[in-house]
Protein backbone atom coordinates (compact mmCIF):
# COMPACT_ATOMS: atom_id res chain seq x y z
CA UNK A 1 0.00 0.00 0.00
CA UNK A 2 1.25 3.42 -0.98
CA UNK A 3 1.12 6.22 1.65
CA UNK A 4 2.05 9.95 1.16
CA UNK A 5 4.09 11.14 4.34
CA UNK A 6 4.70 14.98 4.59
CA UNK A 7 8.27 15.95 4.44
CA UNK A 8 9.17 19.42 5.08
CA UNK A 9 7.34 21.51 3.01
CA UNK A 10 7.06 18.34 0.49
CA UNK A 11 5.15 14.96 0.60
CA UNK A 12 6.89 11.49 -0.11
CA UNK A 13 5.55 8.51 -1.06
CA UNK A 14 6.38 4.82 0.73
CA UNK A 15 7.15 1.71 -1.73
CA UNK A 16 9.59 -0.21 -3.24
CA UNK A 17 9.89 -0.14 -7.08
CA UNK A 18 7.31 -3.71 -6.98
CA UNK A 19 4.66 -1.68 -4.95
CA UNK A 20 4.93 1.86 -6.61
CA UNK A 21 4.25 -0.64 -10.25
CA UNK A 22 1.21 -2.21 -8.96
CA UNK A 23 0.24 0.80 -7.67
CA UNK A 24 0.18 2.48 -11.41
CA UNK A 25 -0.81 -0.71 -12.88
CA UNK A 26 -3.87 -0.51 -10.64
CA UNK A 27 -4.68 3.60 -11.54
CA UNK A 28 -4.63 2.91 -14.99
CA UNK A 29 -6.65 -0.12 -14.83
CA UNK A 30 -9.20 1.44 -13.03
CA UNK A 31 -8.81 4.55 -15.34
CA UNK A 32 -7.91 7.14 -12.49
CA UNK A 33 -5.81 9.68 -14.07
CA UNK A 34 -2.21 9.58 -11.99
CA UNK A 35 0.87 11.67 -12.59
CA UNK A 36 4.05 10.69 -10.62
CA UNK A 37 7.00 13.20 -9.58
CA UNK A 38 10.66 11.83 -9.08
CA UNK A 39 11.64 14.23 -6.28
CA UNK A 40 15.89 14.97 -5.66
CA UNK A 41 17.82 17.43 -4.11
CA UNK A 42 17.49 20.06 -7.25
CA UNK A 43 13.88 19.59 -6.82
CA UNK A 44 13.37 20.12 -3.26
CA UNK A 45 15.06 22.74 -2.90
CA UNK A 46 13.99 25.02 -5.99
CA UNK A 47 10.09 23.98 -4.60
CA UNK A 48 10.99 26.31 -1.58
CA UNK A 49 10.22 29.48 -3.64
CA UNK A 50 8.71 27.99 -6.87
CA UNK A 51 5.28 27.87 -5.63
CA UNK A 52 3.90 26.47 -8.87
CA UNK A 53 6.50 23.52 -8.39
CA UNK A 54 5.56 22.94 -4.83
CA UNK A 55 1.84 22.87 -5.70
CA UNK A 56 2.40 20.78 -8.48
CA UNK A 57 4.56 18.35 -6.59
CA UNK A 58 1.90 18.06 -3.69
CA UNK A 59 -1.04 17.64 -5.83
CA UNK A 60 0.98 14.48 -7.40
CA UNK A 61 -0.23 10.97 -6.35
CA UNK A 62 2.86 9.47 -6.19
CA UNK A 63 6.24 11.85 -5.30
CA UNK A 64 9.12 8.74 -5.83
CA UNK A 65 12.72 9.52 -4.14
CA UNK A 66 15.02 10.23 -6.99
CA UNK A 67 17.80 10.26 -5.11
CA UNK A 68 19.56 9.18 -1.90
CA UNK A 69 19.73 12.32 -0.26
CA UNK A 70 15.49 12.11 -0.32
CA UNK A 71 15.94 8.78 1.66
CA UNK A 72 18.14 10.18 4.08
CA UNK A 73 15.48 13.12 4.52
CA UNK A 74 12.50 10.37 4.46
CA UNK A 75 14.56 8.17 7.15
CA UNK A 76 15.63 10.99 9.20
CA UNK A 77 12.05 11.79 9.49
CA UNK A 78 11.13 8.89 10.37
CA UNK A 79 9.88 6.89 7.49
CA UNK A 80 11.04 2.98 7.01
CA UNK A 81 9.36 2.48 4.01
CA UNK A 82 10.48 5.07 1.11
CA UNK A 83 12.97 4.01 -0.91
CA UNK A 84 15.09 4.96 -3.88
CA UNK A 85 13.74 4.73 -7.27
CA UNK A 86 14.72 7.34 -10.15
CA UNK A 87 12.34 8.03 -12.44
CA UNK A 88 14.49 6.37 -15.30
CA UNK A 89 14.30 3.08 -13.57
CA UNK A 90 10.66 3.48 -13.01
CA UNK A 91 9.94 4.39 -17.01
CA UNK A 92 12.19 1.58 -18.07
CA UNK A 93 10.26 -1.35 -15.71
CA UNK A 94 6.54 0.60 -17.54
CA UNK A 95 8.06 0.15 -20.80
CA UNK A 96 9.17 -3.59 -20.32
CA UNK A 97 5.53 -3.83 -18.86
CA UNK A 98 3.80 -2.03 -21.40
CA UNK A 99 3.23 -4.37 -24.21
CA UNK A 100 2.07 -7.47 -21.76
CA UNK A 101 -0.01 -4.72 -20.50
CA UNK A 102 -1.47 -3.41 -23.85
CA UNK A 103 -0.55 0.15 -22.86
CA UNK A 104 -0.07 2.85 -25.64
CA UNK A 105 2.65 5.48 -25.32
CA UNK A 106 3.32 9.10 -26.02
CA UNK A 107 6.77 10.75 -25.81
CA UNK A 108 7.31 15.03 -25.63
CA UNK A 109 10.78 15.99 -25.00
CA UNK A 110 14.81 16.39 -26.04
CA UNK A 111 15.54 17.59 -29.55
CA UNK A 112 13.75 16.21 -32.78
CA UNK A 113 17.32 14.12 -33.60
CA UNK A 114 17.37 13.04 -30.22
CA UNK A 115 13.43 11.71 -29.99
CA UNK A 116 13.88 9.98 -33.41
CA UNK A 117 16.73 8.10 -32.16
CA UNK A 118 15.54 7.17 -28.48
CA UNK A 119 12.19 6.09 -29.88
CA UNK A 120 14.03 3.81 -32.61
CA UNK A 121 16.66 2.28 -29.50
CA UNK A 122 13.42 2.03 -26.80
CA UNK A 123 11.30 -0.10 -29.80
CA UNK A 124 14.61 -2.55 -30.40
CA UNK A 125 15.04 -2.58 -26.56
CA UNK A 126 11.51 -3.37 -25.37
CA UNK A 127 10.17 -5.40 -28.24
CA UNK A 128 8.26 -3.04 -30.57
CA UNK A 129 6.88 -0.44 -28.09
CA UNK A 130 3.42 0.60 -29.05
CA UNK A 131 3.97 4.31 -29.17
CA UNK A 132 1.40 5.84 -30.73
CA UNK A 133 2.46 9.38 -30.36
CA UNK A 134 5.87 11.82 -29.70
CA UNK A 135 7.12 15.68 -30.23
CA UNK A 136 10.09 17.08 -29.54
CA UNK A 137 10.83 19.53 -26.79
CA UNK A 138 11.34 22.53 -28.72
CA UNK A 139 7.94 24.24 -29.12
CA UNK A 140 6.37 27.74 -28.46
CA UNK A 141 3.06 28.47 -25.84
CA UNK A 142 1.18 29.05 -29.44
CA UNK A 143 1.73 25.73 -29.89
CA UNK A 144 0.70 23.59 -27.21
CA UNK A 145 -2.92 24.20 -27.44
CA UNK A 146 -2.29 21.58 -30.94
CA UNK A 147 0.28 19.62 -29.21
CA UNK A 148 -2.73 18.83 -26.10
CA UNK A 149 -4.91 18.05 -29.16
CA UNK A 150 -2.27 15.26 -30.61
CA UNK A 151 -1.57 13.87 -27.20
CA UNK A 152 -5.80 13.09 -26.85
CA UNK A 153 -5.83 12.77 -30.56
CA UNK A 154 -3.23 9.66 -29.67
CA UNK A 155 -5.37 8.02 -27.04
CA UNK A 156 -2.24 7.03 -25.18
CA UNK A 157 -2.63 5.63 -21.56
CA UNK A 158 1.21 6.66 -20.71
CA UNK A 159 2.66 10.03 -21.14
CA UNK A 160 6.34 10.50 -20.51
CA UNK A 161 7.22 13.68 -20.29
CA UNK A 162 10.95 15.16 -21.11
CA UNK A 163 11.34 18.93 -20.08
CA UNK A 164 13.72 20.61 -17.90
CA UNK A 165 13.39 21.65 -14.63
CA UNK A 166 10.87 23.40 -13.80
CA UNK A 167 9.57 23.47 -17.59
CA UNK A 168 8.14 19.91 -17.36
CA UNK A 169 6.49 20.38 -13.53
CA UNK A 170 5.14 24.11 -14.76
CA UNK A 171 3.90 21.86 -17.82
CA UNK A 172 2.24 19.45 -15.98
CA UNK A 173 0.34 22.37 -13.26
CA UNK A 174 -0.84 24.14 -16.12
CA UNK A 175 -1.92 21.31 -18.11
CA UNK A 176 -2.82 17.94 -16.80
CA UNK A 177 -6.22 18.92 -16.53
CA UNK A 178 -6.23 19.07 -19.81
CA UNK A 179 -5.02 15.70 -21.26
CA UNK A 180 -6.70 12.40 -21.01
CA UNK A 181 -3.66 9.97 -20.74
CA UNK A 182 -4.05 7.68 -18.02
CA UNK A 183 -0.71 8.44 -16.17
CA UNK A 184 2.43 10.55 -17.42
CA UNK A 185 5.56 10.66 -15.84
CA UNK A 186 8.04 13.40 -15.80
CA UNK A 187 11.66 11.95 -17.24
CA UNK A 188 13.84 14.76 -17.75
CA UNK A 189 16.74 14.34 -19.84
CA UNK A 190 15.85 10.39 -20.02
CA UNK A 191 15.57 10.97 -24.10
CA UNK A 192 18.18 12.16 -24.45
CA UNK A 193 19.86 8.82 -22.15
CA UNK A 194 17.71 6.70 -24.36
CA UNK A 195 19.65 8.15 -27.63
CA UNK A 196 22.88 7.13 -26.01
CA UNK A 197 24.31 10.79 -26.88
CA UNK A 198 24.27 11.42 -22.41
CA UNK A 199 25.12 8.70 -19.96
CA UNK A 200 23.32 8.39 -16.73
CA UNK A 201 25.92 9.64 -13.18
CA UNK A 202 27.61 6.35 -12.76
CA UNK A 203 26.37 3.84 -10.21
CA UNK A 204 28.81 4.47 -7.46
CA UNK A 205 28.01 8.18 -7.37
CA UNK A 206 24.53 7.54 -7.20
CA UNK A 207 25.02 4.91 -4.89
CA UNK A 208 27.01 8.02 -1.85
CA UNK A 209 24.14 10.18 -2.88
CA UNK A 210 26.38 12.51 -4.85
CA UNK A 211 24.45 12.64 -7.85
CA UNK A 212 24.13 16.59 -7.67
CA UNK A 213 27.67 17.64 -6.54
CA UNK A 214 28.46 15.18 -9.89
CA UNK A 215 26.84 17.42 -11.96
CA UNK A 216 27.95 20.41 -10.47
CA UNK A 217 31.74 19.45 -11.88
CA UNK A 218 30.35 18.27 -15.38
CA UNK A 219 28.24 21.08 -16.06
CA UNK A 220 30.27 24.24 -15.52
CA UNK A 221 27.15 26.27 -16.32
CA UNK A 222 25.17 25.44 -13.29
CA UNK A 223 28.05 24.55 -10.60
CA UNK A 224 27.22 27.63 -8.90
CA UNK A 225 23.39 26.19 -8.69
CA UNK A 226 23.67 22.59 -8.30
CA UNK A 227 26.11 23.41 -5.15
CA UNK A 228 23.73 26.47 -3.62
CA UNK A 229 20.85 23.88 -3.63
CA UNK A 230 22.81 21.08 -2.14
CA UNK A 231 23.60 23.41 0.54
CA UNK A 232 20.03 24.45 1.11
CA UNK A 233 19.29 20.70 1.05
CA UNK A 234 22.03 19.98 3.86
CA UNK A 235 20.74 23.00 5.85
CA UNK A 236 17.10 21.73 5.94
CA UNK A 237 18.55 17.84 6.57
CA UNK A 238 20.57 18.93 9.39
CA UNK A 239 18.27 20.63 11.79
CA UNK A 240 14.83 18.48 9.84
CA UNK A 241 12.51 18.34 12.63
CA UNK A 242 9.56 16.53 12.42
Amino acid sequence: MIRNYPLGHLKISSGDMGQVLKFIEKRIAESKRTYCIPLNLTKYSISKKDLKLREVINSADLIISDGIPIVWLSKKAGYQDVYRITGIDLAEKILSRSKEQGWKLFFLGASPENLKMATKNLSNRFNNLNIVGSHHGYFGQHEIKQLIKSINASNADIFFLGLGLPQKEHFLHDYFDKISVKFCLPVGGAFDVWAEVKGRTPRSIQRIGMEWLYRSFYDKSRALYILKYGLIFLRDFLFYKK
